[in-house]
């Protein structure tokens, strides 16, 4: 894990927890389907968000794009 983006992804763990624990919460069922489901797509949304923010913060400057970054 590169230091730079250390931030970006524990943001990105919270911000799948918190995501997911709502969904749960909001849904009102907790069967073991519904918590698999809600946890598959957590993740993804997750993914997605963690995604998003890096191509945003590349493009504001505020992290190296990947042609610049020593190999």
């Amino acid at each position: 894990m590169s230091r730079p983006l250390l931030p970006l992804k524990a943001g990105a763990i919270v911000f799948t927890l918190l995501w997911t624990a709502w969904m749960m919460w909001w849904s009102g069922s907790f069967s073991s389907a519904n918590v698999i489901i809600l946890a598959l797509c957590g993740a993804a949304v997750g993914y997605l968000w963690y995604r998003a923010m890096r191509w945003q913060f590349e493009r504001m400057g505020m992290l190296q794009r990947r042609e610049d970054r020593p190999d």
